[in-house]
């Protein structure tokens, strides 16, 4: 039992490493997204405008 504090505060360490993942695996998703979506965008435009 003496130990218990230790043990807690590495299975809340990893827990946080998770979630931080996860955040920075879903923003670099969206980002990605984001460009692709902003590349159609920006050929549309080129599309348009070129005689």
């Amino acid at each position: 039992m003496k130990y218990q504090r230790g043990v807690t505060s590495i299975e809340y360490a990893l827990i946080a490493a998770l979630i931080a993942l996860v955040i920075i695996v879903g923003v670099r998703a969206t980002g990605v997204a984001n460009a692709v979506n902003w590349e159609k965008v920006r050929a549309a435009v080129k599309g348009a405008l070129s005689p």
